[in-house]
């Protein structure tokens, strides 16, 4: 991977934790509506997580030259469902390939130390992200769908 495209797939990296970070608000909002609180913090403390995540992008670009621009261009590329099904929200949103993604972009930062780490760190959070995700897949499997739904309130 050349360094233009190790930099454009950082600024990929912060459009999808925008784009995540808004989605997930919205499944948080849905889902208190909908009396499924536990779920709704759990949306809204990922959403959180995310923005920070698109943040700590967006200024670790500036600081290696690129724009704001340039995370645009990622964003443009990006689609994000907005589910209603808390299951499909959860099944939509598991991604285990991201930490192969994530692995993999660090690499192509070996000789930064400084967006290598933020990557490592990211690759750490998104571990536990999968691990949630699986683990409230698993619920459902267990208890079947009107009962995981009912642990959520």
């Amino acid at each position: 991977m050349t360094k233009e495209e190790a930099l454009k797939g950082f600024a990929y990296l912060g459009a999808v934790w925008f784009g995540n970070s808004k989605q997930h608000f919205a499944f948080s909002a849905y889902d208190r509506l909908n009396g499924w609180n536990k779920l709704a913090d759990k949306w809204k403390a990922e959403a959180e997580e995310e923005w920070d995540e698109a943040e700590e992008v967006l200024n670790r670009l500036v600081e290696l030259g690129c724009k704001p621009a340039d995370l645009q261009e990622a964003m443009k590329t990006i689609e994000f469902p907005f589910c209603d099904d808390p299951k499909q929200q959860i099944e939509g949103d598991f991604n285990p390939e991201a930490i192969k993604e994530l692995s993999l972009l660090a690499e192509a930062f070996a000789d930064d130390h400084v967006t290598r780490a933020l990557i490592e760190k990211w690759i750490a959070a998104e571990n536990e992200h999968m691990a949630w995700e699986a683990q409230y897949l698993n619920y459902i499997d267990k208890l079947g769908y009107e009962n995981f739904l009912i642990a959520m309130m």
